[in-house]
């Protein structure tokens, strides 16, 4: 089947003008360059499947782990933050060889503020202080008050369902009447609010629920009302203890307080302490039923007084607050020891504090526990990105390795910058530089200025800042201020390196980062320290340490980018802006071999930088892809429309399967030459997105027209590139800028309603068509796409003015100024655009 002929076998054929055999096939050393990107990973891979372990038991349950938990992620994330925490608690080892009898050679003073507390003689002092603080009881007058209104109601509503029944004289029929009552108990124990025994309930029933009982029930809650009781007094009160603490409550909160001999409070679980005082209003009843009412009414008993643990507790921290402990206080820069003193055993329990705090403060129990922390933060954050930004967010390995190398990086440039001005100016300077000055004046900003150069994602980045403050947090003691001071300088440093146009706006960024620390310093410690008699001292040193903070971050940034920019095959701004230097070796070889595509790919820069600053995104990224976005045509430069010759067409002699494969060819060529020339995947991600999965139509139709349907028909499929489609948004603005400026060169007469049907038109098409659906392009980013190209256009083809012509065929006068550039149109030709 001739239309299926493949490509290695015609282009060695006769079918290519020009006696050359067509585009030659690749070279060797086109060959060695892609095997240079091969992953090798995959012979370590291969290595492993052959020991076939995951065909075993055990190799079975490692990889069902492993698909659930993500054992091996948890894993490198674990060693990553163990070795990050190892790293925050390390300290350069000054360590004070003194012994007990040794003469000082010299000063030693304390290289931090500090307290030795006599844990033994303070806590003895608490415990004595707690044991003296009283059982604080809250004592309710109008507990009672609820029990009197439900006691009326109860009684009432069982008189009302007593009144509906026909009691019997016979006893038996009452007895059972009786108990037929009890259907009605879960509504008296509701109205009381308390269960109520059977054989009270049934004592009840059998004297009708009378208004008599209920008086003297009332009557004798009412003698027991001013009682102080509680349930259990053993329980809640000591042997030993003769006194408790009596708050009166009321309706504005605790009232007045008293002392509350424990002889006058009562028990709810003792009979005898409550007997009823008005025993003369009893004598009307048998002796059955006054002890049957005398026991209903002790049921109904609330306790009125209640212990207050929470103002115990309360009160016994307060006691011990208030107890001073014994301290043995020592200041940053202190003399411990001067020159020439012999050492004494109190000196060397000080310095051996010292060495306690710097180096043996249980480090790596320390360590681990920071580690868990911080993998438990960045789980957080991963997962917040993955559910609340519906994967916008792509977290590639590459993001994740450049955020933990600079964080490394970031700690140990500010491990070493405290050595140093600690070992530089706190022994000299102790007294007049704050402490908190030297870090205030840390180069930490550089991490967010990395960052922001190097990752794309603006989620990623502040979430770097917070995970970054969190981390000199820790390492610095949780000081709140330097971490608000990080965070806030962060996100400024970040925000000033974002669209990046020349190197000096790193300085710049610097310069924005110092300020706002300054100004974040200086309210800092108004709100902190304003009144306090160091208060001005404190903003005199460290509201310049900030900006010194900002102008070195800066200078580490600049340092620092190349090196990862290499390390990583890292595409930032500062990069992008040496790709778009027309005198690249890629752009020049493109002027010389196919200066129509370079032409092109100059009106596209233009259209889409444009565009990229209506929608939000890159207008420097999208200006570099599209100068790069067609170098694979430079290897067939004479294949394309827009490098051929009135009259000269190539594709007259192949058949439309030869020419679709030639013009998808490009793609590939021009990822090769990408990686050749280390543009960057953001750059080479536009190279191959930049037509999608795009029908190449005109060769399509050509088929369609030649085909015999007989012997073989002719699939869509087949004449479409192989994509991907463009899965971010400067990706896609090349796709349609593209298309969009090649059919602007068809126009015989590019009328301004022409070119907005052709904009329009090619838009719709593409949205239609499904290309614009992986990129995060909204309707309204295509209107303002569409008015950005127009604009554009319209600038490029807006009409001349006809200059009249002198005697001799000489240009007449033109008017003042510079002279107006030809039309760029190409002319109406038949074959194949551009795109």
């Amino acid at each position: 089947m001739g239309n299926k002929t493949k490509l290695g076998d015609k282009r060695n054929g006769s079918k290519f003008p020009g006696g050359g055999g067509g585009p030659k096939p690749h070279s060797r050393e086109s060959m060695q360059r892609r095997a240079k990107y091969i992953d090798h990973s995959l012979e370590f891979l291969n290595w492993v499947n052959e020991l076939g372990f995951e065909r075993t038991w055990l190799g079975r349950t490692a990889q069902r782990l492993d698909e659930i938990f993500r054992v091996r992620r948890l894993s490198l994330l674990f060693l990553f933050g163990l070795a990050l925490s190892f790293l925050m608690f390390f300290d350069f080892d000054l360590s004070y060889s003194y012994r007990v009898g040794d003469k000082a050679v010299r000063d030693i003073k304390s290289p931090m503020s500090f307290e030795i507390v006599d844990e033994v003689s303070t806590e003895e002092k608490r415990r004595s202080a707690e044991s003296a603080v009283p059982l604080v009881f809250d004592y309710d007058r109008a507990v009672f008050d609820d029990t009197y209104n439900r006691i009326y109601s109860g009684f009432r509503r069982m008189r009302d369902e007593i009144r509906q029944v026909a009691w019997q004289r016979d006893d038996f029929a009452r007895e059972e009447q009786v108990r037929g009552f009890f259907k009605f108990k879960p509504q008296f124990d509701s109205a009381l609010g308390r269960p109520v025994s059977d054989r009270h309930f049934e004592w009840l029933a059998h004297q009708k629920f009378s208004p008599r009982i209920e008086n003297l029930v009332v009557e004798v809650l009412e003698s027991w009302s001013g009682y102080k009781m509680v349930e259990g007094v053993d329980r809640l009160i000591p042997a030993e203890v003769k006194t408790v603490a009596l708050r009166e409550l009321s309706r504005g909160g605790p009232g007045r307080e008293t002392v509350l001999p424990t002889r006058e409070v009562r028990d709810l679980l003792r009979e005898e302490d409550f007997r009823p005082e008005r025993a003369q209003a009893l004598k009307g009843l048998r002796g059955p039923d006054q002890r049957a009412l005398v026991h209903f009414a002790r049921s109904l008993l609330t306790p009125n007084i209640t212990l207050n643990k929470q103002e115990m507790e309360v009160r016994k921290q307060r006691a011990r607050d208030q107890v001073l402990p014994v301290v043995i206080a020592i200041k940053r820069n202190q003399v411990i020891v001067s020159e020439g003193v012999v050492i004494q055993p109190v000196h060397a329990a000080l310095l051996r504090e010292i060495e306690n705090q710097r180096s043996h403060r249980n480090r790596n129990f320390t360590a681990l526990m920071s580690a868990l922390l911080i993998v438990t933060f960045l789980l957080v954050f991963f997962s917040y990105l993955r559910r609340f930004t519906l994967n916008r967010v792509r977290v590639e390995s590459k993001d994740i390795a450049i955020m933990g190398t600079v964080m490394v990086v970031v700690v140990t440039i500010t491990k070493i910058f405290m050595f140093l001005m600690n070992a530089a100016f706190a022994g000299r300077f102790g007294s007049v530089i704050p402490e908190a000055a030297p870090l205030f004046a840390a180069p930490v900003a550089a991490g967010a200025m990395l960052t922001g150069l190097l990752i794309v994602s603006g989620e990623l980045v502040w979430g770097f800042v917070v995970f970054q403050a969190a981390v000199m947090g820790i390492m610095f003691d949780m000081k709140m201020s330097f971490v608000l001071v990080t965070i806030v300088g962060g996100l400024a440093a970040a925000r000033g390196v974002y669209a990046c146009k020349t190197r000096n706006d790193i300085y710049r960024a610097g310069l924005r980062a110092g300020l706002v620390n300054a100004l974040t310093i200086a309210l800092v410690l108004t709100v902190e320290r304003f009144g306090d008699d160091t208060f001005l001292r404190q903003l005199a040193w460290c509201a310049p340490a900030g900006m010194l903070s900002g102008v070195l971050s800066s200078l580490v940034a600049m340092m620092l980018v190349p090196l990862l920019e290499t390390l990583f095959n890292a595409t930032t701004d500062v990069k992008l802006l040496e790709l778009s230097n027309l005198n690249h070796p890629l752009l020049k070889e493109m002027v010389v071999k196919a200066p129509g595509t370079y032409h092109h790919s100059l009106v596209v820069g233009s259209m889409v930088e444009s565009a990229a600053e209506e929608i939000g995104a890159n207008p420097l990224l999208a200006k570099v892809m599209s100068y790069y976005h067609d170098i694979g045509k430079t290897e067939h430069a004479a294949y394309f429309i827009e490098n051929q010759k009135p009259g000269h067409n190539p594709h007259d002699h192949l058949s439309p399967h030869m020419s679709k494969t030639i013009l998808i060819a490009h793609v590939k060529d021009g990822v090769e030459l990408g990686l050749q020339h280390k543009l960057g995947k953001p750059i080479i991600d536009g190279i191959v997105q930049h037509h999608g999965t795009t029908l190449i139509a005109f060769f399509y139709n050509r088929a369609l027209e030649g085909q015999d349907e007989s012997i073989d028909s002719v699939s869509e499929d087949a004449f479409r590139y192989p994509g991907p489609r463009p899965q971010f948004r400067e990706a896609a603005l090349i796709m349609l800028a593209d298309s969009i400026e090649a059919a602007s060169r068809s126009l015989d007469e590019p009328t301004p309603v022409r070119l907005q049907n052709i904009v329009k038109n090619i838009i719709q098409r593409k949205f239609m068509d499904g290309q614009l659906d992986e990129c995060n392009l909204t309707l309204k980013d295509l209107m303002l796409i569409e008015e950005a190209f127009i604009r554009i256009l319209l600038g490029i083809y807006h009409q001349r003015i006809d200059y009249p012509r002198k005697a001799g065929g000489g240009a007449g006068d033109r008017p003042p100024g510079p002279s107006a550039p030809p039309p760029l149109k190409s002319g109406a030709r038949k074959g194949p655009a551009t795109a």
